[in-house]
């Protein structure tokens, strides 16, 4: 440890001599230093007395000043150094009691985080099992809070026929641009019935009281002008089977978005297949880093179908359904605000 009464990088004179030798040679020379004085004196008699006069005068006047400066240099640096010494005692303390602080922070963040995990993870558990309007207004609510989804929702095919489930969720607001609300506000949950292209074909709200069956078979009403005919129909029979493949899209969403996939797949708007994920920025590849950009897919100079298919992993008919799909969906106009 350093003695704060002393500047670490000012040693004393005790400590830069080795006694006893170096004291000898100090005590040696300055005898010889009087013996050769005195000697002097002897050789001239009174003459020499006003020349060594001049010469402790002399000395007085250099060495004096010197020591004195020293002695009030040291000070200030000693002064310094306390201070500093000080600080860094202050600064210490502050750094201790932040590192305390983060490290209570960091504690809550990770409660925090786990126990929306759990939430969130509950909250898929119970739509897979009953995908109500209710539970999936608050996924898809949650997964927009993320931004894992499109604006515009999320969307499966029917299964044997060319149209789409879309899901939306809407705001029940007046405002031109209304802030973002809390959780778990009144929002309307919408079903629309579209092309690959994304042009709808029939729409109805899904009212939170009400049954999804019914939902469903107002969509077909409104799209045929009855009930019970067509493919389309057929498939939203079993209403809960389209539901729980788009609480599976919106689960992919979210663990894409929070790091528990692969890869970020963006604002997820549908899967059309084990091997690839259709989003707002383009075309994704769910098993490996493969990115096709929306201005890459609708670009017309580049092919990247060719491209694509000339990879060893990649399945052909999975990737064509896909890749058509992307282009119809992205290249259409952005649907107008209902």
């Amino acid at each position: 440890m350093t003695d704060r009464g002393r500047l670490p990088w000012r040693p004393s004179w005790t400590r830069r001599l080795r006694p006893p030798k170096d004291i000898a040679v100090l005590t040696l020379a300055t005898l010889g230093g009087l013996a050769l004085v005195m000697w002097g004196w002897l050789m001239q008699g009174e003459d020499y007395t006003p020349g060594l006069l001049l010469q402790f005068g002399s000395s007085l006047v250099l060495i004096v000043p010197l020591i004195v400066l020293g002695r009030v240099f040291e000070r200030r640096m000693q002064r310094t150094q306390d201070a500093l010494s000080s600080d860094l005692a202050d600064i210490q303390a502050q750094m201790r009691a932040t590192h305390a602080r983060l490290d209570t922070l960091g504690e809550t963040s990770r409660d925090g985080l786990l126990d929306r995990h759990r939430r969130r993870e509950a909250l898929l558990r119970e739509a897979e099992r009953a995908p109500t309007a209710p539970r999936l207004a608050a996924l898809l609510d949650e997964a927009a809070g993320l931004q894992a989804v499109d604006d515009a929702g999320i969307r499966t095919r029917l299964p044997g026929s060319d149209l789409w489930l879309r899901l939306d969720l809407r705001r029940t607001t007046t405002a031109p641009h209304p802030p973002r609300p809390a959780r778990n506000t009144e929002a309307a949950l919408n079903l629309t019935l579209e092309d690959r292209g994304g042009t709808a074909a029939s729409a109805t709200t899904w009212a939170r009281d009400e049954q999804a069956s019914a939902a469903a078979r107002r969509l077909t009403a409104r799209r045929t002008g009855t009930a019970s005919t067509g493919p389309a129909a057929a498939a939203l029979r079993d209403t809960d089977a389209l539901l729980r493949l788009l609480v599976a899209t919106l689960r992919t969403a979210i663990a894409a978005r929070t790091g528990q996939e692969r890869q970020d797949l963006g604002r997820l708007i549908e899967l059309p297949n084990e091997q690839w994920a259709i989003s707002a920025d383009g075309l994704w590849c769910r098993q490996r880093y493969f990115h096709i950009r929306t201005e890459q897919l609708l670009d017309a100079r580049q092919d990247w179908r060719r491209h694509a298919l000339a990879k060893p992993w990649v399945d052909r008919e999975h990737f064509l359904d896909a890749y058509r799909t992307a282009h119809a969906l992205l290249s259409a106009p952005a649907p107008a605000p209902r």
